[in-house]
């Protein structure tokens, strides 16, 4: 029975072995990409007021594109994050007796997807990356005069996984935007924009700038938590 034990065991360290040795054929090249030192570009978003009702209700979804100047999306993309079942929530407020001041919101979203040129800083002469978005939260102040809203800007957080190489994430994606255009703002619609999605005919325009993604690939973290607990199973 020890023999027994000890040929399962040998024989699934062998396994855990060539799981940690058998790195993905295509992944990103790891390291921080970023606007501050060039590797990255900014860009320009859209949130589609999916049901009519206008900012922070749940089901807008963001669509969101590098921008060069001339070309939208042909270096990263950001597309279908919806906003989830709380909506945007007031995290803090403030105004003084004339109606000056502002309101802090934190919206969490779900879903969505990425794609990153391969021809970017991270590629690896492979072709592009893409994946799905498993974490996106926006924190928005919105100014105030007069009660009236003057401006918004945000603060992006994003991370993501691969689909080339599920050890390789976003570990952290961080941007600002700037709420350029709002459907209340009236025609015209500024140009070069990325599209509103789910059909939307309203919705809001922002420019995105100071981007920063770092991307992560660890192989061996899963394999070795695997063979602890074979070790616990069969010591």
């Amino acid at each position: 029975m020890k023999l027994l034990r000890m040929t399962i065991v040998f024989a699934a360290a062998m396994l855990v072995a060539h799981s940690v040795f058998a790195l993905c054929a295509h992944q990103p090249v790891q390291g921080s990409y970023s606007t501050n030192n060039a590797t990255m570009i900014g860009g320009r978003a859209s949130e589609a007021f999916c049901s009519g009702a206008g900012p922070g209700v749940m089901g807008n979804m963001q669509n969101a594109m590098s921008w060069n100047g001339a070309v939208l999306g042909n270096q990263w993309t950001l597309s279908g994050m919806a906003i989830d079942a709380a909506g945007a929530v007031v995290s803090s407020q403030y105004f003084d007796a004339f109606g000056n001041g502002y309101i802090d919101y934190i919206t969490n979203y779900t879903g969505g997807s990425f794609w990153l040129s391969g021809a970017g800083a991270w590629g690896d002469g492979l072709g592009d990356f893409t994946g799905p978005v498993t974490y996106y939260n926006v924190g928005t102040k919105v100014s105030y005069i007069g009660w009236f809203p003057i401006g918004a800007t945000s603060n992006i957080s994003i991370r993501g996984t691969f689909d080339a190489c599920n050890y390789c994430f976003i570990d952290y994606g961080i941007a600002n935007s700037l709420l350029m255009w709002s459907s209340s703002d009236g025609p015209p619609m500024p140009a070069n924009y990325p599209p509103f999605l789910c059909g939307a005919t309203t919705g809001e325009l922002h420019e995105v700038c100071c981007v920063t993604i770092h991307i992560l690939c660890n192989p061996t973290a899963t394999e070795e938590s695997s063979w602890g607990a074979i070790k616990e199973l069969y010591r």
